[in-house]
């Protein structure tokens, strides 16, 4: 079986040597070239199945060899290089079609895995990788560039952080963004899902164990602080561990220290953590439900991703960007028209930037004759918002309208407090507190009212 090639393009031959080493590993011929101009000619010269540039280069930059790509190849996978550690640098990539970023210094795990899922090939991990970039910050609205422009402050800093936001908004994108721009850097950044792990095993997924501490433990494991040290460690979902754990978890994050499982003597870990979740921790501290020490501990600064419906003006160029990567990894030329776009970028988005990446997925590959119409979109996308049993009538309508077309008093009601939430969450750009104020509600109340929306939708 043919080898992929990937051209690789950098002027610091240190770094080309350590990039191309890992290209090796995965299975690649390499080409190399030592700056943009060099990349184009190599370009015209063969074919490739990934190019892997970095971003400030004598001659043409990253960006220009990025544009000489994708008018060229448009399907052809291009992987970024950047040791600005500006936010700004990333987004404009992903905005010019960039498949994936990696800032420098960089992690050479991570970026096997980013290689790997750019080829379409399996990852180190064993797994079916994906292009993972990260599409959600992408966008013009003024709610994500206050969000970036304090990631960027913020990233620098060793301070813990709190990222808040409904489910699929990209709480674990901000998350990498902070480590990206942070200097940490090149070293580890490891993922907890807190609401994965059993009850029984948080203690020993976090800290780790000796070897026949328990049964079952056949071997010794470095426990999540330890994998992280020296870089970042992010729990995710921190809402749902469970309180018996949440003593152990204040106490490490107190002594930045951890004792594995059957294990007498403490371990001492360098990390930085950054949490995440879609829950109402306020609340949830309030009901006695998560501890308030731990609470202020993680909370040291609070971070808010908004949700796709408080950004619409960024769906269209999102909705770009998830077409050009569903088409690269799915070998498909599918274009989507005007009005289908359009129509998308009416719609609510209930599962914010995760259903509209899964709804440009199965477009892209349920399409029958290259064209993405009106026609192809999900009935609840060309009504504008989620099926429900009936249509409240437009204002200065009769309700009567409603009550001939089957609606219940609930329905009519339900609908009219969505538009309003939706209305309120627009104008205060995605902030809960504020919609909630402008509502005349209590923020856990909106918070709740949200939740329940989302499984009823």
């Amino acid at each position: 079986m043919t080898k992929p090639r990937a051209l690789l393009v950098d002027d610091e031959p240190a770094l080309r040597r350590r990039v191309k080493q890992i290209l090796i590993e995965i299975g690649c011929d390499v080409v190399e070239a030592d700056d943009g101009a060099e990349g184009v000619k190599a370009l015209t010269s063969g074919t490739y199945e990934l190019v892997v540039t970095d971003l400030m280069m004598p001659h043409l930059d990253g960006m220009g060899l990025l544009r000489e790509v994708k008018q060229r190849h448009p399907f052809l996978p291009v992987v970024m290089l950047t040791g600005s550690g500006k936010v700004a640098d990333a987004v404009s990539a992903m905005k010019a079609g960039a498949s994936d970023f990696v800032n420098k210094p960089f992690h050479a795990e991570e970026l096997r895995d980013i290689l790997a899922g750019a080829l379409g090939t399996l990852a180190a991990s064993g797994t079916t990788p994906r292009l993972r970039a990260p599409a959600s910050v992408i966008g013009d609205s003024h709610v994500m560039a206050q969000l970036l422009a304090t990631v960027e402050r913020v990233g620098p800093s060793e301070a813990t952080v709190m990222i808040t936001g409904e489910s699929g908004t990209g709480k674990e994108v901000i998350a990498r963004l902070l480590h990206g721009v942070s200097g940490r850097a090149g070293r580890p950044f490891i993922v907890v899902n807190c609401g994965a792990i059993p009850e029984g095993l948080v203690e020993s997924e976090l800290f780790g164990h000796a070897r026949g501490a328990f049964t079952g433990a056949v071997d010794k494991r470095l426990g999540r602080f330890v994998q992280a040290d020296g870089g970042t460690l992010f729990l995710d979902e921190i809402g749902e561990l469970p309180p018996s754990a949440q003593a152990k978890l204040l106490r490490a994050l107190q002594e930045r220290e951890v004792v594995p499982v059957g294990e007498a003597k403490p371990v001492q870990v360098d990390i930085r953590v950054v949490a995440a979740t879609h829950r109402d921790l306020e609340a949830m501290v309030t009901e006695g439900k998560f501890r308030e020490d731990l609470y202020y501990r993680l909370a040291v600064v609070p971070l808010e991703v908004p949700p796709l419906r408080a950004r619409l003006g960024d769906v269209p160029a999102l909705a770009r960007w998830f077409l050009d990567a569903a088409r690269l990894r799915n070998r498909r030329n599918v274009v989507m028209s005007d009005e289908a776009l359009a129509t998308i970028a009416r719609y609510s988005f209930p599962g914010n930037v995760r259903e509209l990446e899964n709804l440009i997925e199965r477009l892209v590959v349920t399409d029958h004759d290259g064209v993405v119409t009106l026609d192809d979109l999900p009935a609840k996308v060309r009504g504008g918002g989620p099926v429900r049993p009936a249509a409240t009538p437009p204002a200065g309508e009769p309700i009567v309208s409603a009550l001939d077309a089957g609606a219940t008093l609930d329905q009519v009601l339900r609908e009219t407090e969505d538009r309003l939430i939706d209305e309120a969450l627009a104008k205060c750009e995605g902030n809960n507190a504020k919609a909630a104020q402008l509502l005349g509600i209590n923020r856990t109340t909106l918070i709740e009212k949200l939740k329940r929306r989302g499984r009823r939708d």
